[in-house]
């Protein structure tokens, strides 16, 4: 139980203008809980204390004036003097006083103090300043409870005055009698006010008239002021004085508006009724004079020249052959305002005449020197650079984001840019791929394509025509093989006369199932393999490539053979599987990014699989440049849409990739699939008594070293535990690398569970795929199976060789087997495997995308049953933990694809509630 006389409460001001509070008791600190109810339980404003900043201190943070209102209005008998720190109780001392002093009406601004270049106030009684966070109190009063405060309502009209500062010696000639009514403290007393008011100049006449003004305050009736006093109505006599003074004053603030003799100017050059209108109109009305502008200025002020890149219209249309987003487009510059338009010429014609404000054609145009300096740098570096396809599709394409986080701002970003008919037209047809023309399927193309698959290919050729890379990135399952070897078959006549044919790379898993496809669905074309000990180098490489329409080949091999790869212009390079160039410092992204083709096309379902920089290296390999440079991607759209969830970035990047990346998933209704429906199921299992004993030692061992370590060391830790635990949880056997595999069923229940549900699509004459991420699992599962069933169990994973994988393949599509394993990076994407109905996954990868795609080994074009996944999930642990975490987060998954590394940006504490083991789910020995 806390003793309320003993706390001591603290409280001090903070640079960053705030009062911070904290409660002590015997010199330790107290949590807020035990103090704060007694300092907020009567503060509405913060209902109550519930929404008063706190910190992991145990601190908690007010404005300054609620800590005034909390040192002048907290009930007295909840906290008594001796609650308070020293340091607090003249706080509250010299917050009453000034409470007091309040209530009398005796706080007015200080005199002296702006005449330093400050902005205080003082008691008037005693001439006393208030101290820096009383000042920031009544600052704060003045805006939220002006009728504490004893001045008239035009003050408040114009407080806070901290920007008139820099112009405080223009009043230091007044009284401070006067300096009040200027600022609006005090009303002013005379019957009238003083108007300037700025008149163009006639047609002939190259002067602006500032004219003077008196308008009564009660008829609102203009005057014109001659100068002669006796004009002046009675009851304005005893006034008259002010007029002359008002005038002083504004020749001190404008300095422009006074002669050398002390009279009032009238009349103003071009430069200073440009000035006049643009700053020195607003210095007047801040010191109290009223202004009457043109009425054409208020429109003429806000409205920016606008500098336009008109494109030029082409002859015989905007179609040439592989333009390519580097490619520079003719324009020419206008400048407008309205709809009033200059040339380049015109527009540099009046630079050079320096004029401010022209009038042409009966409307005023303004040339503002900033804007002129801004345009001719832009001109400047626009000219030199050229304007490029890539910069009008960024400009088209995407909305801007104010956020100064740019890297370099683009000079473009002040230019609009005008299309003719014909860019015009190809950029919503980029927008719109509905708008894009479809091809009849190609001559020689063995089969059918469905109408999205027509859509497919029509979208690749129609990127061709312009040189544009493209990302075909449908679901798993939908046919992006038979689309390419249509665009294959379609573009095929664009490389008759003795060109280099196409390069299609990708992983060596699926080079015979390439092989085979295009002999079914394109047995015209000429398929050079390009893979091997036996393979080709050198110069005949070259010689042995002519005539053929496509070369295939591996990953590995594109790399190893760069140089022989390189000096050849392929008509067309396609990367099936793109991802595996995802990771841009590595050799292999590097080398394939470095080659050279007519027209570039990646094939890939996951775009993104764990970062935004993978999006970055596919596009850097479909065009070059147009996402920027690694570094400004990265501080341009990872960092904001990863680490600050930055939705309006996130749509900034959509909306530049979406017309260069076309997917379809098999949910979308004009795909009309027709496929079997698929059923997930999640088969939750029990720790063993084994499993948890090794389960919690790992945990307990690893979480005395992460309190230690920091950086990439402790993200090491963090993954080579989450390695581990997903052990532990597949089987003991897996995790202590038991050369005797004894009991397998009894001491892993999800092992137990695999052997149930194998002999259930056994007995129904059904077949099954089995996912596991780890090689060794997989040898356990495949002897296993093997023993048991002395049944021959296929097994796929990275070590298999390309003639081996083909052979499994086609083995168990042919029905010969009923069992097939694979690793999920060997065998989750690229593979027909429509034989089986059902999918295993033993142990879950934190990447749903990569799930999804080792299910679609099945759930595809071709399956013809209903297809059953199996995702197997070890109750109270990880397994559970992250799956839940993932269906909570679906959504968010889905935008921007992430994997396990998430994980290792976690605090310490939300490691501990995730890998923690929830002991009622361990199975009791």
């Amino acid at each position: 139980m806390i003793d309320v006389t003993a706390i001591v409460l603290h409280a001090r001001w903070l640079n960053d203008n705030r009062m911070v509070f904290w409660g002590e008791q015997k010199g330790r600190r107290l949590h807020v809980d035990d103090w704060m109810p007694m300092l907020f339980a009567w503060h509405e404003k913060s209902y109550y204390g519930t929404f008063i900043e706190q910190d992991d201190d145990q601190n908690v943070y007010v404005s300054a004036v609620d800590a005034f209102h909390l040192f002048t209005g907290h009930p007295r008998f909840f906290l008594k003097q001796d609650n308070w720190s020293a340091e607090a109780q003249d706080m509250i001392t010299h917050a009453r006083e000034l409470d007091v002093s309040l209530q009398e009406r005796q706080v007015k601004p200080s005199f002296e103090s702006w005449k330093k270049g400050e902005w205080k106030w003082e008691i008037e009684a005693t001439g006393k300043e208030l101290s820096h966070w009383l000042n920031t109190a009544i600052d704060e009063l003045a805006l939220e409870e002006p009728e504490r405060l004893d001045a008239d309502s035009a003050f408040f009209d114009r407080f806070p005055f901290q920007h008139l500062l820099e112009k405080n010696t223009l009043y230091e000639n007044l009284s401070e009698e006067s300096w009040l009514v200027k600022l609006g403290w005090k009303k002013d007393e005379k019957p009238f006010d003083v108007l300037l008011e700025l008149q163009e100049p006639e047609e002939d006449d190259r002067y602006w008239k500032l004219d003077v003004l008196l308008e009564d305050k009660e008829s609102s009736i203009q005057f014109d002021w001659t100068g002669a006093a006796e004009d002046l109505p009675e009851e304005w006599q005893p006034f008259k004085h002010r007029i002359a003074e008002d005038l002083s004053f504004a020749g001190t603030l404008v300095s422009f508006l006074q002669k050398k003799d002390g009279s009032f100017k009238t009349k103003l050059t071009e430069n200073e009724a440009w000035d006049f209108l643009n700053e020195k109109s607003q210095w007047l009305e801040e010191g109290g004079f009223k202004i009457l502008l043109p009425s054409w200025w208020e429109a003429l002020k806000d409205l920016q020249p606008d500098l336009k890149a008109k494109v030029k219209s082409s002859t015989g249309g905007y179609a040439p052959s592989f333009l390519g987003l580097d490619s520079i487009v003719q324009f020419d510059w206008k400048v407008s305002t309205g709809d009033i338009e200059l040339s380049e010429e015109e527009f540099l014609k009046l630079v050079d005449s320096r004029r401010r404000l022209v009038k042409i054609k009966g409307k005023w145009f303004k040339l503002d020197p900033a804007f002129i300096r801004e345009v001719r740098q832009v001109m400047k570096s626009v000219n030199r650079k050229g304007l490029q396809l890539k910069d009008i599709l960024e400009q088209h394409l995407m909305q801007p984001v104010k956020d100064g986080n740019e890297e370099e701002p683009s000079m473009l970003r002040y230019v609009n840019i005008e299309l003719n008919t014909d860019l015009a037209k190809m950029v919503e047809q980029l927008s719109e791929v509905k708008e894009i023309p479809i091809q009849p399927t190609a001559p020689g193309f063995r089969g059918s394509l469905r109408d999205y698959q027509k859509t497919g290919s029509s979208w690749l050729q129609f990127l061709r025509k312009f040189g544009l890379g493209g990302c075909l990135a449908d679901d798993m399952g939908l046919g992006k093989t038979i689309q390419t070897i249509d665009y294959l078959l379609q573009t095929r006549k664009d490389n008759e006369e003795g060109g280099f044919p196409a390069l299609l790379i990708c992983p060596t898993s699926v080079i015979g199932n390439w092989q085979k496809e295009l002999q079914h669905f394109s047995p015209d074309l000429n398929v050079f393999l390009h893979y091997g000990s036996s393979r080709i180098r050198g110069e005949p490489f070259i010689k042995s490539i002519q005539g053929a329409d496509v070369v295939l080949t591996s990953y590995t091999t594109a790399q190893l053979d760069e140089e022989d790869f390189q000096h050849v212009l392929w008509d067309a390079i396609i990367l099936d599987e793109a991802q595996n160039i995802k990771n841009s410092f590595t050799k292999q992204s590097r080398s394939i990014r470095r080659l050279s083709g007519r027209h570039k096309i990646a094939l890939t379902g996951t775009p993104v699989e764990n970062r935004l920089l993978e999006l970055w290296a596919i596009f850097d390999f479909l065009n070059p440049g147009y996402l920027g440079s690694e570094a400004a991607f990265r501080k341009r759209f990872v960092l904001p849409v990863e680490r600050e969830h930055d939705n309006s970035r996130l749509k900034q990047l959509q909306s530049l990739v979406q017309p260069f990346l076309l997917r379809r998933t098999k949910q979308d209704p004009h795909v009309q699939l027709n496929l079997p429906e698929k059923q997930e199921i999640k088969e939750y299992v029990h720790l063993t008594a084994e499993q948890a004993s090794l389960y919690e030692r790992m945990i307990q061992d690893t979480f005395q070293q992460l309190e230690q370590e920091g950086g990439m060391k402790r993200r090491g830790l963090i993954l080579a535990l989450l390695g581990k635990l997903k052990q532990v949880c597949d089987h003991p056997v897996l995790y202590l690398k038991e050369e005797k595999k004894n009991r397998l069923e009894e001491r892993s229940n999800k092992f137990s569970k695999l052997v149930e549900l194998l002999e259930a699509i056994r007995e129904k004459g059904e077949r099954c795929l089995i996912f596991t991420q780890f090689l060794f699992m997989g040898n356990l599962i495949q002897d296993y199976i093997a023993n048991r069933w002395n049944e021959e169990v296929l097994f796929l994973h990275g070590g298999v060789p390309k003639v081996k994988r083909d052979e499994m393949i086609e083995k168990f599509q042919d029905g010969k087997h009923s069992v097939f394993v694979l690793s999920l990076k060997a065998g989750g994407t690229g593979l027909n495997l429509t034989e089986a109905n059902h999918v295993i996954h033993f142990d879950r990868w934190w990447n749903p995308a990569v799930e999804n795609q080792a299910t679609d080994r099945a759930h595809r074009i071709g399956q013809k049953r209903f297809v059953t996944v199996h995702k197997m999930i070890t109750l109270g642990t990880l397994e559970e933990r992250i799956d839940e975490m993932l269906e909570s987060k679906k959504e968010l998954s889905e935008k921007v694809i992430t994997s396990e590394n998430w994980i290792t940006e976690l605090s310490t504490q939300e490691l501990r509630e995730l890998f923690v083991l929830r002991k009622e789910w361990v199975e009791k020995e």
